[in-house]
């Protein structure tokens, strides 16, 4: 049968194949092998035992090493405290420390032995003691051993010095070795005393001693000795007794392969070995290795001798050892290892059997591959077809059997694996198409838990906005509404609206509303037109606002598919909206219009009457002395007087007529459609009511009068800067005339009487600039939580030259520096001044400066403050630079362009006075400020003003959003800084404190903490 011959065929072969490649990778292993590991033995040997030995003596020497350093160390302090002892003192101490005992023997007193911390002595001494030389070395090194012998340890056994006057002193910790000696004992003989002597050492070097057994403590020993020259004479030795007991033992052993180490000295004895210790114990350490009769030992010797090298290894003279050995600095001792080079031998032969055994275990794999070639030839396909042919007759589909070969089996493989094939791809087709329709089945599932998750997120965001929400589907119908619309219309539950139309829902809200029929006209109209958005407002009868917005819903094809609607409840918005523009435009202090509206009012008239010709007038009014008021009652009590006027005042003008307070305590009333006569009417009789009004103030009533100036449109003037400007210098007319009166605009009279006023002050300001004359004083702003300092604010004076001594206030002067250009000056007058006192000062806080609307065109006025800070070593942050609100938005391009420039320097920037033009709120984002200045208008009063607190609080709460800080000023009572902290301000200012003062306490270290 030719397949059976095939088969047999491969297999003899493959037979044949293994059992050559076996028998020539035995023989080839077996010689490579014996040549590899021969020539690693001559190579390794010597190198491995070398580098043992090596270490180990490297080891052992350590310890020697050590000594001889502490014995060096002791002999040099020992001539040294020598050198410096006193004799006297020493033989006074010598008295109190030793004395004669019965056997004649000099010893340690008794009250002074201490074994465990001090050393003990016998010293041979006639009975008149010893000469003052012997003395002073006992003294000193008694004190030396006691000091530092408790330092040594083991295997440090004692230390001691020898006298050559036949003594010793000696510390070994708890023992004391004094206490045995006679008057018999002698040190004379002692190997120490010997290998010291002058006539054996003359080089006086330190020297070891031969290793020697201690009967007495059980331990080998080797003694480290150094001699002890005094005073030009032999005194004696300082030494070491050193215990080598575990030396020895670690020094000598055998190992496994029959190697052995031992120690020899080097003068040829046997210090250790590991069977021979009590033979080296009865030589006393020096058994010599040619009494032994050991041809190993003598071996090694001879190539120890022959090699002349610390350390080293080689084969011995007669080929039959290996020795290698290194040399233990110290003792000179030699530790050297023996390895017969018969247990090399032995191991290699040894390693041939392994490589045999090696050889013969491969058969086994080999045997194993042939097993596994014939299974893989024969007896798996035979398996593969059986098994396919099982899982056909039970219907399943088996995996292609991918027989490649030309034999029988192959062939058949092959087409079992076609017959295979044509069934599963009808299967495939049914299994296809199940799994395409489980596919749809599972996206359809998790569309499903997607949308339900989106349903979930959108009900929980509908449910948490504050709007009120409805869906309305196209018939009208409410299919979804929040728990915010809920709450908005005071339904109960949804079941009110769910499912109803909307003409219901609305028919259940009509008691709540203010006018009914307009809101179901817009709904109808919303009905009608479903496609177009919707917004209007629905007000209630209890005042509520509620704003309404309608949006068409569509679906993805375009169609109408319902609305929905946003409803929300603007009450408070509305009501807050106009409380912000009520405070816009009107004085918190007289509930008076304020500058703002002035200006728009009167730019109105003006735009008016360029329409139409039309006639009004200006009055503006202040009051005279009202500053000597404020100053000398406070400013409650101005501020109390400011209140009674613009109340009486109120009663006195036309119902038309619209009163303002421009700040401080200027005044102006428009009169529209009036003629001249009726201005002077109204002037007339506003003079002498002021006039008429007390004022209570402590134990006396005073009446303050004002001065009024009235300008005519269009007599006066044809626009309204030109009105203003003749209606205050009207007013300046009727007080120069002698106040108590009012004054028309007289042309003539103005620039002959305003020159001469501003030139006057220019020359005085001049003056004060040339010589000095201006001052500062210094006022601090403290931290509102816990009352520390923050910083100061320079605040400008100027000394009257009429009246040395005599300050004046920025008030009289600087409007008039402003208008002559002289402000300039004085900008950089106080920024000079100010940044060297910081310089000065350096545990000063940061110091405020105030810088006027002037200074922002001056382009250089940047660059001059950095060269100042520069000159002055002033960190940039410790200058804070006020600009006025006012001044700042007048001019938003400079002010914006000088604060950064400063904010670039480092410099802190302040907006000082804001909320005097409430507009500014939307500048803030623009001028960058890092701290606002609240008008102090708004603070004074806060306690008892309503209005105030709601202003302060929103500057409050808008400048932490922007993370800007704030400070309040004229803080003159305890009442209103408790209501400040509340509000949570950052800084306050004011006179309750402190008052501003030239020599403030923060100039002086260290930097105070306002309490209270």
């Amino acid at each position: 049968m030719p397949p059976t011959r095939r088969s047999d065929s491969i297999l003899r072969r493959l037979s044949l194949t293994i059992w050559g490649l076996f028998l020539a990778l035995i023989v080839l292993l077996l010689g490579l092998g014996y040549l590899a590991m021969r020539a690693a033995a001559d190579r390794l040997v010597p190198a491995i035992a070398g580098h043992t030995v090596s270490l180990r003596a490297a080891g052992s020497q350590a310890l020697f090493l050590q000594a001889e350093q502490s014995v060096r160390r002791l002999h040099k302090e020992l001539l040294r405290r020598l050198a410096m002892a006193d004799p006297q003192a020493a033989s006074a101490r010598f008295e109190h420390l030793f004395a004669r005992s019965p056997d004649g023997l000099w010893r340690l007193r008794p009250q002074w032995l201490d074994p465990e911390h001090a050393p003990t002595l016998y010293l041979h001494a006639p009975a008149t003691g010893p000469d003052d030389s012997t003395k002073l070395r006992a003294v000193v090194a008694y004190d030396l051993l006691r000091e530092q012998g408790p330092a040594l340890s083991p295997p440090f056994y004692s230390v001691y010095m020898d006298f050559v006057e036949d003594g010793l002193l000696v510390y070994s910790r708890g023992r004391n070795l004094a206490a045995s000696a006679t008057a018999s004992y002698t040190n004379r003989d002692y190997p120490t005393m010997r290998g010291s002597d002058p006539r054996r050492n003359p080089t006086r070097r330190l020297f070891w001693t031969p290793v020697y057994f201690d009967r007495e403590a059980n331990i080998w020993m080797a003694s480290v000795i150094q001699p002890l020259d005094w005073q030009g004479r032999w005194g004696g030795t300082v030494g070491h007794d050193l215990s080598v007991q575990t030396l020895l033992q670690q020094g000598a052993s055998q190992d496994q392969i029959g190697g052995l180490t031992v120690i020899l000295s080097g003068s040829g004895d046997l210090i250790a070995h590991p069977q021979l210790q009590r033979r080296i114990a009865h030589a006393q350490g020096q058994l010599a290795i040619a009494r032994l009769g050991d041809p190993d030992l003598a071996q090694a010797l001879a190539t120890v001798t022959a090699a002349g090298t610390e350390h080293g290894a080689r084969r011995s003279p007669d080929g039959r050892l290996w020795v290698a050995w290194a040399k233990i600095q110290g003792p000179g001792w030699y530790q050297v290892y023996l390895l017969p080079q018969a247990r090399i031998d032995r191991l290699l032969a040894l390693g041939l059997l392994a490589l045999l055994g090696i050889g013969i275990l491969a058969l086994l794999p080999a045997l194993w591959w042939l097993r596994r070639q014939i299974a893989r030839l024969i007896a798996q396909p035979l398996r593969r077809l059986t098994r396919a042919a099982d899982e056909v007759s039970e219907g399943l589909t088996p995996n292609p059997l991918a027989m490649s070969g030309d034999d029988e089996l192959s062939r058949l493989g092959q087409a079992f694996d076609e017959m295979v094939e044509e069934l599963s791809a009808q299967r495939a087709l049914q299994q296809a198409h199940a799994q395409a329709l489980q596919t749809e089945i599972d996206e359809r599932r998790d569309y499903m838990q997607r949308l339900q998750e989106e349903r979930t997120r959108l009900h929980t965001l509908l449910q948490a906005m504050r709007q009120g929400i409805v869906f309305v589907d196209a018939s009208h119908r409410v299919v979804y509404c929040n728990q915010a619309f809920l709450d908005l219309w005071g339904f109960s539950g949804p079941e009110q609206l769910i499912g109803r139309l909307t003409t219901e829902g609305t028919a259940a809200v009509v008691p709540l509303l203010a006018d009914p029929q307009a809101l179901l006209e817009r709904l109808k109209a919303s009905i009608e037109h479903p496609l177009d958005p919707a917004h209007f407002e629905i007000p209630l009868k209890d005042g509520r606002i509620i704003t309404h917005d309608a949006y068409p819903l569509q679906d993805a094809k375009g169609q109408h598919i319902g609305r929905l609607w946003v409803q929300e409840d603007v009450t408070h918005d509305r009501q807050v909206a106009e409380q912000l523009t009520r405070l816009a435009e009107q004085d918190p202090l007289t509930r008076l219009l304020n500058r703002r509206r002035f200006e728009e009012d009167l730019d109105a008239c003006c735009r008016e009457a360029e329409q139409r010709p039309t006639e009004f007038a200006l009055l503006f009014f202040d009051l005279d002395e009202f500053k000597y008021v404020n100053d000398t009652y406070g400013h409650r009590a101005g501020d109390a007087l400011l209140t009674r006027i613009a109340q009486q005042v109120q009663l006195l003008i036309r119902a038309g007529d619209r009163l303002y307070r421009l700040g401080g305590d200027e005044f102006a009333v428009l009169m529209p459609q009036a003629s001249v006569h009726e201005a002077t009417q109204l002037a007339d009789r506003l003079v002498r009511r002021i006039s008429q009004i007390p004022l209570e103030v402590p134990d006396q009533t005073l009446r303050l009068t004002a001065s009024l100036g009235i300008a005519h449109f269009p007599t006066h003037a044809t626009g309204a800067q030109d009105l203003v400007a003749h209606a205050d210098i009207a007013m300046y007319q009727a007080k120069h005339s002698g106040k108590n009166r009012w004054s028309i605009y007289r042309p003539d009279h103005d620039a002959s009487r305003a020159m001469a006023t501003r030139l006057g002050w220019n020359d005085r300001i001049a003056h004060a600039l040339e010589h000095d004359l201006l001052r500062l004083h210094f006022q601090g702003i403290y931290r509102a939580r816990d009352g520390h300092l923050e910083h100061l604010e320079a605040l400008l004076r100027m000394e009257d030259p009429a009246h040395p001594g005599v300050l004046i206030l920025p008030s009289e002067f600087i409007l008039h520096a402003e208008k002559s250009g002289k402000i300039l000056d004085i900008d950089r007058w106080v920024l000079r001044t100010a940044i060297a006192l910081l310089g000065r000062h350096p545990h000063l806080p940061a110091l405020a400066v105030n810088v006027s609307g002037r200074s922002l065109d001056d382009p250089d006025l940047p660059d001059f403050i950095v060269g100042q800070l520069k000159a002055r070593h002033v960190a940039p942050q410790r200058l804070l630079v006020e600009l006025t609100e006012t001044a700042a938005v007048s001019d938003m391009g400079d002010a914006a362009r000088f604060i950064a420039a400063l904010r670039r320097a480092g410099c802190l920037i302040c907006l000082d006075d804001f909320g005097a033009g409430f507009a500014s709120f939307a500048y803030l984002k623009h001028l960058r400020a890092d701290i606002l200045k609240i008008d102090g208008m708004f603070i004074r009063d806060l306690p008892q003003d309503l209005d105030n607190q709601v202003f302060v609080r929103t500057i409050i709460d808008v400048a932490r959003g922007m993370g800007i800080r704030t400070v309040a000023e004229f803080v003159e009572d305890g009442k209103t800084l408790l209501m400040l902290r509340e509000m949570g301000v950052d800084m306050v200012q004011g006179y309750h404190l402190d008052r501003p003062k030239a020599d403030h306490p923060a100039l002086h270290p260290p930097p105070f903490r306002l309490e209270g």
